[in-house]
């Protein structure tokens, strides 16, 4: 068995040096004991919830991405994003789920000088912006086609977005704009996607294990530590 650390791989001490399981901590619960205000999107969204749009998801369940319009959260991330900076306070943002919020930080991350051309990523030192995001496991599992089959199983606050804004937060996660992955409650179905993730090569176990645990320590967050085994 072997251990995932923030830069490298090693074999555990007593195991199989040449099995295929990767043992990976995560972080649940975060907080901050050091100044970095943990912002929820869903807190602030949930204000502008467009009570006459859930007569239209009765018929047309994809309208529920409308009950939190893309509109009113990109406005709120706005406004979050540039307090931050003129007030030089820290923040992390969770749960984004647009490409602008995206495209907002990328441009924020060049400004630093953290964009790197040769693999065309971002390598950020995460302790040094003042705004940083992760996104919620469910705006990756889950897509706005998904709205037929899946329906109420599916209606979060900020909600399940449509193909491009899934694919929009996937780039953000392996460009290393994107800092974290939320887990919530890390359910079996949650457990089998990151398996999934990885023995698909969408996100490379280091990068992953980076988004769920050492990235949000260089931010200065922590939580509760749990542990996952993953086999190939």
């Amino acid at each position: 068995m072997k251990k995932i650390f923030k830069d490298k791989i090693i074999n555990i001490q007593g195991t199989d040096t040449f099995d295929n399981t990767f043992l990976f901590e995560y972080y649940v619960n975060i907080q901050s004991d050091n100044g970095v205000e943990i912002i929820y999107l869903r807190d602030l969204l949930k204000s502008q919830k467009n009570i006459d749009m859930l007569e239209r998801v009765k018929e047309k369940p994809a309208m529920y991405s409308e009950v939190y319009s893309p509109k009113d959260e990109i406005a709120i991330f706005t406004e979050l994003f540039e307090t931050a900076i003129s007030e030089n306070k820290k923040i992390h943002i969770v749960w984004v789920t647009l490409l602008e919020e995206v495209k907002m930080l990328e441009a924020y991350y060049e400004e630093l000088w953290f964009m790197r051309e040769d693999i065309n990523a971002f390598d950020v030192d995460f302790s040094v912006p003042l705004v940083t995001v992760s996104c919620h496991i469910e705006n990756l599992m889950w897509r706005g086609s998904d709205y037929k089959a899946q329906r109420d199983n599916i209606f979060f606050c900020p909600p399940i977005r449509e193909s491009g804004q899934n694919k929009a937060i996937f780039k953000g996660i392996t460009r290393w704009v994107i800092a974290g992955i939320e887990l919530w409650e890390f359910t079996p179905e949650k457990q089998e996607f990151i398996w999934d993730c990885i023995r698909g090569e969408k996100v490379l176990p280091l990068h992953m294990w980076k988004v769920l645990k050492y990235n949000l320590e260089e931010i200065w967050l922590d939580g509760n530590i749990k542990e996952l085994q993953v086999e190939y």
